[in-house]
């Protein structure tokens, strides 16, 4: 069976990987005194500006590509719409690489928003995966899907760290880990095509819109039993995102930290998510309520938040890293489960969808933070994040006994 089912795995970790391993780059390239891709004489407000628009671009075409595609796996089939996927995730890493080896901007921001368009592989492998799972088998395969997420998330951003700092290795550039990137999604691709097989054959016939998560978006906050949830999560996730994005950021120009260091500093993330969903979930939720779980690590996140602005020493910053992530990953999956138990059965691929636009949306909106670093500067926006957070827990247990959307 597991046979059946690893190329999908891999491809989940293909999605993660790719995910975390451009950060590091893209702060390395939009940070550094000369810029490949940026004229000799570009101001750092030019810098930022551009530093925005490649963390924008992820997000915004996720906001349209993960809906859409899902969708068009339903008619297609999980196995073609995967293969476009991988394809399309190889093809955005090339153009990245080859925007930054001949100093093209344009072909480095379209592979950004190619990859964003993209990355709707993670929920129909997903999906595929639990196509093929048994009743003795699906919580096991449920278990590696977060383990394949986790294991993406701490190799993204080191092999983005690692394999573009020339300190380490001479042959070493800022398009290296872009190229590696493409290679290890076409070998998905490959895997895909050569390893793994449809099973469900009966393929709907449902009008597919590209401008349906707008719609989704908008039924969040009509919607009386998830309104309250909707806006606790675009809060937890643009608190976090402001972490998530900036703490590269200020590890660099606070520190001068190196690219391999940075990418380092945001695997400690990825263990830190590891820890969470391995462990962290399992010790909590035979334990304590969800709300209650929910509530504790929305504040916790937020505080450790305010601890980096108020910590100096960059030394505290790799196991702040990690108790940040940890508590991150639980009150996101304690979000999801009360989005999921807010709604019946009927209406679960709905409230999915919802929490996946707010996300998307939140992490566009904090894109634009990287305009504000000359103001507030990176410490700044990393504390910002950690109150909106605890705004956010503050606003669930103002809510919690409304029993249309806690248990």
């Amino acid at each position: 069976m597991f046979r059946k089912t690893a190329p999908c795995f891999f491809a989940v970790v293909i999605d993660a990987l790719g995910f975390g391993l451009v950060y590091p780059v893209m702060t390395a390239i939009f940070t550094a005194d000369h810029s490949p891709v940026l004229s000799a004489d570009a101001s750092l407000a030019v810098k930022h500006f551009y530093l925005g628009l490649s963390y924008i671009l992820y997000p915004l075409c996720m906001f349209f590509g993960t809906s859409f595609m899902g969708d068009l796996s339903d008619v297609w089939g999980r196995k073609k719409v995967l293969l476009l996927c991988m394809l399309g995730i190889t093809l955005s890493f090339l153009l990245m690489g080859i925007g930054v080896a001949f100093s093209y901007l344009s072909l480095l921001l379209l592979g950004r928003a190619l990859s964003g368009l993209m990355a709707g592989s993670q929920p129909i492998a997903q999906a595929s995966i639990a196509d093929l799972s048994t009743p003795e088998t699906k919580a096991l395969n449920m278990s590696l899907i977060s383990m394949s997420f986790s294991l993406g998330s701490v190799l993204g951003p080191l092999l983005g760290g690692v394999m573009s700092d020339q300190q380490l290795l001479p042959w070493f550039t800022l398009t290296t880990p872009f190229l590696m990137a493409a290679l290890l999604a076409f070998g998905a691709w490959v895997w895909i095509k050569l390893g793994y097989q449809d099973t469900v054959l009966a393929l709907s016939h449902k009008k597919i819109s590209f401008f349906r998560p707008v719609q989704i978006f908008i039924e969040a906050f009509e919607h009386q039993s998830v309104r309250i949830l909707a806006l606790v999560f675009l809060l937890m996730q643009m608190g976090f995102s402001l972490y998530f994005q900036f703490i590269i950021v200020h590890m660099r120009t606070a520190y001068n930290y190196t690219n391999w260091q940075l990418g380092a500093v945001q695997g400690m993330i990825g263990l830190g998510f590891a820890i969470g969903i391995l462990i962290g979930m399992p010790l909590c939720v035979n334990r304590y309520k969800v709300h209650h779980i929910a509530l504790t690590t929305l504040t916790l996140t937020g505080l450790g938040q305010l601890l980096v602005y108020v910590m100096p020493s960059p030394l505290w910053q790799w196991p702040l890293a990690v108790v940040i992530a940890v508590f991150d990953i639980m009150a996101f999956a304690c979000l999801l489960t009360l989005f999921s138990n807010a709604v019946d059965a009927q209406s679960q691929g709905w409230v999915m969808g919802i929490s996946g636009a707010v996300m998307a949306f939140a992490w566009m909106v904090t894109g634009f933070g990287s305009n504000l670093l000359s103001i507030l500067s990176s410490a700044g926006l990393i504390a910002i994040g950690g109150g909106l957070l605890i705004i956010s827990a503050l606003l669930l247990l103002k809510k919690q006994e409304n029993k249309d959307f806690i248990s």
